[in-house]
C-alpha cells in the first residue's frame, strides 16, 4: 500500500512536469452582459475578453483532451453549455472556435465553368472571400443613431440614408480585425423587413475592403438563394461580388447568419473588372425597380429625379461630370436610343457591331441566360432594377454589372399580373418568361435586343451551353450539398433569433424551421402560413432546377437547330483587326475569345505551318481589337501582328481551314499550336462518305439540304449545318450524304 501511495505520487509529478500551456480562443454568440468559460475536468475556468465577442483563456494541460465552453452570467453561474466534447489539438491555440458550434473543414464544392470570364477575377489584395467557413461581425455602435436606424427604415417614404459611428470587430477562424466605421441600412424591400440588411464603410480595410455589406436573406428558408445565384454568373463568366456567410451581432441585438457579399463599388470594380486595384474607375450608378434605360432628353436633371437610379461612383478623372454626375447615364440611354433608330430593322452583323462600339453584349446575354434559368424576378430583365450601370473608361463601353439575387430560384407564380400564370408550360417562357413582368409590361432595353436575330440566336446559344454543362442537379447539387453541411447548425441558430429580437422594430417575419431549409434546399416546398410567414417558396432549390433545366433546354434545343447565324462577341481592349479579300482573321490579344462570320471563308492565323484547333465550348466573343492591323491573303501570306501597341512581325503560311462555329465549337483565344490529324487517323468506325449526287456547297463552311456538300471531301457536316473535322461535325447529329460521318 504504502509502495502504491509512492508510486501515485510520483506519477503525478511527471505528469506536472509534462503539462503544457494550451490556449483557447472563441467567440460568443450572445449580448455581452454574458461571458464564457472553459470546462476541463470537471472545473471550470472564467474567460476573458479584451475583444469582444472572443474570450480567451489558457491553462495548463491535465490527464484529458476534452473540453467544452459554457455560458456564465454576472454572477459566474453557468447558463447553459456546449451539448458536445471538444478535442484538444496544437492547432486549437491559433483557432477562433465559435460557441456551440463544431469545428468543420468542408471544402465548398465549386460549379463547372461553362466560359471563360470576359473580365478579371480579383486581385492579390481584394481577393475573393472564403466560403468554407462562416465568419462573425460584432459592431458596437452609437446607440441613439443606431436606434434611429433600425427604427426608422424609412422616413417621409424615402430610405433612411442616415448612419451610425461604430467600433467593428471582424472575426475570421484565424484571426481578429478591429476597425471604425459608419452603419447604414441597405436595399429598399429588405427595409421592410424586422431582420434588417446593413452595410458598414469601414475607416481601414479588411480583406482588402473598405466596405463590408450584409444581405439579410430575410425571404429565404434555404439563405442559399443568393450565394447560388452569385456562383452562377461567375461560371458563365459575367462579374458580380463574392459571397460567405457570416453571423451578425450590433450593440445588444443578434441578427443571426447573413450572406457577406461586396459593393459593387470603385474598391471592388477595380479588382474585379479591371484586375489592378489602382486602375482608372469610371463612373457607375445603382437602379432599383423600373429602371428601364429609356433616353429622357438632354436634362440630366430627369435622371436624377426619376426615382430609379441612383450615383454610385463618379470617375474622379472626368471633369465634365463635377456637377453633372447623370451625364453618362444620359449618354448611354441616348447611344441606346439612336442605334435601335438606325439599326432596329437592320438584321446584319452591322448592327451588332455598332452596338458593341459602346455597349457589352456578351456579358449581359450571359447574365440574361442565368436571369431566365434562376427566374430572377427582382432583377434586370423582370423588375428593371438591382444593377449596376457602369461606364468603362479602358474599353469606352458600358457594361451592366448584376447585384442582389435573393429573389432567384423563386418558382412562385405569385402575382399574376407580373408573370405568365402556366410559365412552365410553355418552352417559349425561356426567353418570355418576364414579357408582362415590368412596369406597364414594357421591355423596352431587351426587345430591342431580341428583334436581332443574330443576338436571339446568341442568347439561345448560351442558353444550350450553359444547361447541358451548369444548369443542372447533377452540376449543382455538390455545391447545395456542401454549403448546406456547412451552415446547418447556424441556420437552426438563426431561425429561433427571430423572436428574440427587439420587438420595436418593425418589419416583415417569417417563422422558417430547420425542415424547411432542408427540405426546401431539395425537392419540397414550403407552404404559405399567413399567421407565421411572410413569404413560401413552391419549390424546392433542386426541383426547381430540375424542371426549369428540361424546360429551357428544350427551349435551347429547338432553337438552336433551327438557327442559320451564330454570332460570338466580347470587345477586347484598345485593339482592332483590319482584314482583306472575303478572309476574316482571329487574332486573340487579352481578354477576348472567339470570331464567327457564316457565308465567309474563316481563315485561322497559325503561326509555322499549324493549323488551328476546333475547341469545344467555355469561350464565346467576338474579336473587334482596336489598334492593331492583321492583313491575310490567301496562300503565303506574311502577317504584322501588333497587340497592345508592340509591333511584331512573323513569316507564317496561312492554310485555310474551314472552321466555323457552331453551337458546341468555337476558336479558342489562345490559337494552339496542333496538327491538324487526318481524317483517316481519327476514324474509329465504319465512315459514310459524301453523296458525290448531291450538289457541291456554294457557300463556304456550310451545308446540308439547304446548301448542299462541303466543299472539302474531308470535312463532316454538322446537325448544324457546318463543315469541320471534329467529333461535335463528325458523329452525333452528322448529316450523312452531305459529308463524312463516322
Amino acid at each position: 500500500m504504502k509502495f502504491q501511495n509512492i508510486y501515485l505520487t510520483l506519477t503525478n509529478i511527471a505528469l506536472l512536469a509534462n503539462a503544457a500551456k494550451w490556449q483557447f480562443n472563441v467567440v460568443s454568440l450572445m449580448e455581452p452582459s454574458y461571458t464564457l468559460g472553459l470546462k476541463y475536468e470537471d472545473n471550470v475556468v472564467e474567460m476573458k475578453s479584451e475583444t469582444f465577442p472572443v474570450f480567451t483563456t489558457s491553462i495548463e494541460s491535465g490527464s484529458s483532451t476534452s473540453y467544452k465552453y459554457v455560458v456564465l452570467d454576472n454572477n459566474g453561474d453557468i447558463v447553459s453549455e456546449e451539448d458536445f466534447e471538444r478535442e484538444y489539438s496544437d492547432e486549437i491555440a491559433s483557432t477562433n472556435e465559435v460557441y456551440n458550434r463544431k469545428q468543420k473543414n468542408v471544402k465548398i464544392q465549386s460549379l463547372p465553368q461553362v466560359f471563360d470570364p470576359i473580365f478579371s477575377n480579383g486581385t492579390d489584395k481584394y481577393k475573393k472571400y472564403e466560403d468554407n467557413q462562416v465568419y462573425t461581425v460584432y459592431a458596437k455602435c452609437d446607440e441613439s443613431a443606431y436606434e434611429y436606424l433600425k427604427y426608422n427604415t424609412f422616413v417621409n417614404g424615402l430610405k433612411n440614408d442616415n448612419s451610425a459611428e461604430c467600433s467593428v470587430v471582424f472575426v475570421t477562424k484565424t484571426d481578429v480585425y478591429q476597425r471604425t466605421g459608419k452603419l447604414q441600412l441597405i436595399g429598399f424591400d429588405s427595409r421592410k423587413y424586422k431582420k434588417l440588411s446593413w452595410k458598414i464603410k469601414l475607416d481601414k480595410k479588411i480583406l482588402g475592403r473598405k466596405s463590408i455589406k450584409f444581405r439579410s436573406n430575410a425571404n429565404d428558408p434555404t439563405l442559399m438563394r443568393d450565394k447560388l445565384s452569385s456562383e452562377l454568373y461567375k461560371a458563365v463568366g459575367v462579374p458580380t461580388y463574392s459571397s460567405a456567410y457570416v453571423r451578425v451581432m450590433i450593440n445588444n441585438d443578434i441578427y443571426g447568419m447573413y450572406s457577406l457579399v461586396d459593393s459593387v463599388n470603385d474598391n471592388w470594380i477595380a479588382p474585379f473588372i479591371h484586375g489592378d486595384d489602382n486602375a482608372h474607375v469610371g463612373t457607375s450608378y445603382k437602379t432599383y425597380a423600373g429602371a428601364d434605360l429609356k433616353y429622357l432628353g438632354e436634362d440630366v436633371k430627369k435622371y436624377r429625379s426619376y426615382g430609379s437610379y441612383e450615383i454610385d461612383e463618379v470617375d474622379k478623372d472626368d471633369l465634365k461630370a463635377n456637377n453633372n454626375e447623370f451625364y453618362r447615364l444620359k449618354d448611354f440611354t441616348k447611344l441606346y436610343y439612336q442605334w435601335d433608330l438606325k439599326y432596329g430593322n437592320d438584321q446584319s452583323y452591322d448592327a451588332v457591331e455598332a452596338l458593341e462600339e459602346f455597349f457589352n453584349l456578351e456579358s449581359l446575354l450571359r447574365q440574361l441566360v442565368i436571369e431566365s434559368l434562376t427566374f430572377a424576378f427582382d432583377n434586370f430583365w423582370a423588375n428593371s432594377g438591382n444593377y449596376a450601370i457602369y461606364y468603362n473608361p479602358e474599353e469606352d463601353r458600358y457594361q451592366i454589372i448584376p447585384y442582389d439575387f435573393d429573389g432567384s430560384f423563386h418558382g412562385s407564380m405569385g402575382s399574376e399580373s407580373r408573370f405568365t400564370k402556366y410559365y412552365l408550360n410553355n418552352t417559349d417562357n425561356c426567353i418570355k418568361w418576364a414579357d408582362i413582368s415590368r412596369r406597364n409590361q414594357d421591355t423596352y432595353f431587351i426587345s430591342n435586343l431580341f428583334k436581332h436575330d443574330i443576338i436571339k440566336n446568341r442568347y439561345d446559344e448560351i442558353m444550350k451551353e450553359t444547361v447541358d454543362s451548369l444548369f443542372n442537379v447533377e452540376s449543382i447539387s455538390p455545391l447545395i450539398d456542401s454549403l448546406s453541411s456547412l451552415i446547418e447548425e447556424d441556420v437552426a441558430w438563426n431561425f429561433k433569433l427571430i423572436d428574440q429580437l427587439d420587438p420595436l422594430i418593425n418589419g416583415y417575419v417569417n417563422h422558417f424551421t430547420l425542415e424547411n431549409f432542408k427540405d426546401n434546399t431539395n425537392y419540397k416546398v414550403v407552404p404559405y402560413n399567413p399567421k407565421l410567414n411572410r413569404n413560401d417558396a413552391q419549390y424546392g432549390i433542386k426541383r426547381w432546377i430540375e424542371v426549369r433545366s428540361k424546360q429551357c433546354g428544350d427551349y435551347a434545343d429547338e432553337s438552336v437547330s433551327s438557327a442559320e447565324v451564330y454570332y460570338t462577341t466580347s470587345k477586347p481592349k484598345k485593339t482592332t483587326t483590319t482584314t482583306t479579300t472575303t478572309t476574316t482573321t482571329t487574332v486573340a490579344p487579352k481578354k477576348t475569345t472567339t470570331t464567327v462570320v457564316p457565308k465567309k471563308t474563316t481563315t485561322t492565323v497559325a503561326p509555322k505551318k499549324t493549323t488551328t484547333t476546333v475547341a469545344p465550348k467555355k469561350t464565346t466573343t467576338t474579336v473587334t481589337p482596336k489598334k492593331t492591323t492583321t492583313t491575310v491573303a490567301p496562300k503565303k501570306t506574311t502577317t504584322t501582328v501588333a497587340p497592345k501597341k508592340t509591333t511584331t512581325t512573323k513569316k507564317t503560311t496561312t492554310t485555310t481551314k474551314k472552321t466555323t462555329t457552331t453551337k458546341k465549337a468555337v476558336v479558342k483565344t489562345t490559337v494552339k499550336k496542333v496538327v491538324k490529324t487526318t481524317v483517316k487517323k481519327v476514324v474509329k468506325t465504319t465512315v459514310k462518305t459524301a453523296n458525290k449526287n448531291i450538289k457541291i456547297s456554294t457557300v463556304e463552311n456550310r451545308c446540308g439540304p439547304k446548301y448542299g456538300r462541303c466543299q472539302d471531301e474531308n470535312d463532316c457536316c454538322s446537325s448544324y449545318g457546318h463543315c469541320g473535322t471534329t467529333n461535335d461535325f463528325c458523329k452525333a447529329g452528322c448529316q450523312v450524304g452531305y459529308g463524312l460521318c463516322f
